[in-house]
């Protein structure tokens, strides 16, 4: 949701609730304002995004002093519609970002009307505790039939808003849940009898870039490594890398002379018997 603000204060700033918000001189328009044609523009919400349209108005629509048939509206742009300036607020300018605890300084919070004659306007809510009702006593007066002198409570704690319902005839609700005492928090609904409102207040800043903490790298023990040649062993399949064991010199003489002595053997067993 973006705002919208008289260039010349002559009145609070109005948040844009419906995708379709028309400005003229109509009495059926969203914002009636007499010196523009009868419905001069409208400001279209598509897909989050704020557009202005001209309807075919005699003096035009300007943005940042450029006439449009239709442009997309940013935080900080002027619109012009005839003699009338108006520019687009962000809300989160007038929000405070940080989530409080409960015994911190209060920050901004307020009601902006998103339904009935009331669509639009804000009401801001003032620090620790107000009364919202009709009655002139009251810190936010809504000056409406249905609505009980002095209908509901509102506290301020911390991030918080604690609601609490005065007896009035036709009920509080957050959320369309019907409470006597209930916690609201930024972004919820609260309706009083048949007038709807969505609170705003101080939120987590979710863009807000996270500075993780650096992680140590685990330590991992390192060997020692000796600087003497390595002598591998390798299975037996492999008989060309095998290391044989050495045979002592002596054992190979008695090995030859085995050998000699059964072969001289053999000879005379065979010349005998031959």
């Amino acid at each position: 949701m973006l705002k919208i603000q008289f260039k010349d204060r002559r009145q609070n700033p109005i948040w844009i609730i419906e995708k379709r918000y028309t400005i003229g001189s109509a009495e059926d328009n969203h914002l009636v304002v007499e010196q523009l044609d009868a419905h001069h523009a409208r400001l279209l919400t598509k897909n989050n995004q704020l557009f202005l349209k001209d309807n075919n108005s005699r003096e035009g629509c300007y943005v940042n002093d450029q006439r449009i048939t239709e442009k997309q509206l940013l935080p900080g742009d002027t619109i012009r519609l005839g003699t009338l300036e108006l520019e687009i607020l962000d809300p989160r300018e007038s929000l405070t970002q940080a989530v409080l605890e409960d015994n911190a300084i209060p920050q901004r919070w307020s009601l902006v009307a998103d339904s009935s004659w009331l669509s639009g306007q804000e009401f801001e809510i003032p620090p620790r505790s107000a009364i919202i009702g009709r009655g002139s006593q009251c810190d936010i007066i809504i000056p409406g039939t249905h609505m009980s002198r002095q209908h509901a409570q509102l506290t301020v704690k911390g991030n918080m808003l604690h609601v609490r319902d005065l007896a009035s005839s036709n009920g509080t609700y957050i959320n369309e849940e019907r409470v006597e005492e209930g916690i609201a928090r930024p972004g919820d609904r609260l309706r009083l009898d048949v007038y709807s409102f969505r609170l705003i207040g101080p939120e987590k800043d979710a863009n807000k870039t996270q500075i993780r903490r650096a992680v140590a790298a685990p330590t991992v023990a390192r060997k020692t490594v000796s600087d003497e040649p390595k002598q591998w062993i390798t299975k037996p399949t492999s008989p060309g890398n095998r290391i044989e064991p050495e045979t002592p010199r002596g054992s190979q003489w008695m090995l030859a002379l085995s050998l000699a002595l059964c072969v001289a053997i053999v000879g005379v067993l065979a010349y005998v018997f031959i």
